[in-house]
C-alpha cells in the first residue's frame, strides 16, 4: 500500500462501497480513479459482502498512484450503512463517496476540491453523463432521461431537498465536518439525500454544469423514476406511507433547526391529508392537499384523480412517467 503524495492540498479521501462488483465495471472505475490529477488522496474502500469477498488483488494491482485500505464488513448491511462506516473512519479534508460500477473523469475531484476555497461551500456536486453496460454514452446529463432532474446552487436548499434530491452520491464531494455531523445517517433516506440536507442547512451547495461521472445504468441500479411503483398500491405505499413515515423521523433527526421544523410539521398536514384521502376522498382533505400542493404539485394533479381509478389505467400512466413522457 502506497503512501499519500506530501502535498499542501487538502487530502481527499474516497469512499468506495463494493458488493459483489462486475469485475469488468469495477476494474474501468479503479482505473478512474487511479487516473485522478488531483495529487493528495486516499481510497478507502467497505466490503459489504463477507459471504463473498472481493478480492485485494484489485485494488493492488490498479491503485498504484496514491494509498488505500480495505475494510470488510462482518455482516451486509446494504450501501447506506457501508457509506456510514467509511464516513466514520476516514480522515481526509473532504469526502467524495464512490460507487462500484461508474468511471470518473480525471479531472473530478480537482474541479470539485477548488469550489471549497470558498468556505461557505458545504457539498460540491456535478452532472453525470450516462452509459450503459457496455460503457457506451447513451446521454450526455442525467437530466435526459430524468426529465425532472432540476440541479441547484446556493443557500437555503434543505427545505427543497427534503422531498426531491438532486445531489447523486457519486458525483458529490462534501467537507469532513458536515459528513461527520450526518453520522448517523438517516435509514429512510438515502445517503446522499441525507448528507445533501445537513450539508444545506450549514451552508451552500455549489454546483458544477459538468459531467464529472460516467454514470452506468444497468438492472441492478438502487434508484430511479418510480422505482418500486407498479401499481395504486405500491405507490400509496412509497409515495404516501414511506414518506410519512420519513417526515416523522426527520422531524426529531432535524429539530434543531427551528425554520425546517416548522417546514416539516406542514409537510406532515399535507401528508397525512393525502393519505387520509387515498382511503376516503373528501373536500376538507381536498383542500389541504391544494393549499400545501406546493410541496410536489405534480403529486397532487395524480392523487386527486387516484381513488377514482382504475388500477389498469393507473399502470398506463405510471409508465408513461416512468418514460419521462409525463
Amino acid at each position: 500500500m502506497k503512501q499519500c503524495m506530501e502535498t499542501d492540498k487538502p487530502l481527499v479521501s474516497i469512499l468506495l462501497a463494493v458488493y459483489k462488483p462486475n469485475e469488468t465495471w469495477l476494474i474501468e472505475q479503479l482505473i478512474s480513479l487511479n487516473n485522478q490529477i488531483y495529487e493528495n488522496l486516499e481510497l478507502l474502500i467497505y466490503d459489504d459482502c463477507p459471504e463473498c469477498p472481493t478480492s485485494e488483488e484489485y485494488f493492488q494491482k490498479y491503485i498504484t498512484n496514491f494509498s488505500y485500505k480495505l475494510i470488510r464488513g462482518k455482516e451486509n448491511g446494504g450501501s447506506n450503512k457501508a457509506f456510514e462506516e467509511l464516513t466514520q473512519v476516514a480522515e481526509g479534508n473532504l469526502f467524495a463517496y464512490c460507487d462500484q460500477d461508474d468511471i470518473w473523469e480525471e479531472e473530478k475531484i480537482t474541479l470539485m476540491a477548488e469550489k471549497f476555497l470558498d468556505k461557505d461551500v458545504t457539498l460540491v456536486c456535478s452532472d453525470l453523463s450516462i452509459i450503459n453496460e457496455d460503457s457506451e454514452k447513451i446521454a450526455d446529463s442525467i437530466t435526459q432521461i430524468r426529465k425532472r432532474h432540476n440541479f441547484k446552487s446556493g443557500y437555503n436548499l434543505a427545505k427543497g431537498l427534503l422531498m426531491s434530491n438532486f445531489v447523486t452520491g457519486c458525483a458529490m464531494m462534501v467537507r469532513k465536518d458536515i459528513a461527520k455531523k450526518a453520522i448517523p445517517f438517516e435509514n429512510t433516506l438515502v445517503h446522499d439525500q441525507w448528507i445533501s440536507i445537513i450539508a444545506a442547512i450549514h451552508g451552500s451547495i455549489s454546483f458544477i454544469n459538468r459531467p464529472l461521472v460516467r454514470y452506468r445504468q444497468h438492472s441492478f441500479n438502487q434508484t430511479g423514476i418510480l422505482t418500486g411503483i407498479y401499481d395504486k398500491q405500491t405507490y400509496f405505499k412509497v409515495r404516501i406511507h414511506d414518506i410519512l413515515e420519513r417526515y416523522i423521523t426527520l422531524k426529531q433527526r432535524l429539530s434543531f433547526n427551528y425554520e425546517i421544523s416548522q417546514h416539516i410539521n406542514e409537510c406532515l398536514i399535507w401528508i397525512e391529508a393525502r393519505e387520509n384521502y387515498f382511503f376516503r376522498p373528501s373536500i376538507t382533505d381536498l383542500k389541504l392537499m391544494i393549499k400545501y400542493k406546493k410541496f410536489h404539485k405534480i403529486s397532487i394533479l395524480i392523487e386527486i384523480f387516484l381513488p377514482f381509478l382504475s388500477n389498469t389505467i393507473f399502470k398506463y400512466i405510471i409508465n408513461l412517467t416512468k418514460k419521462g413522457i409525463l
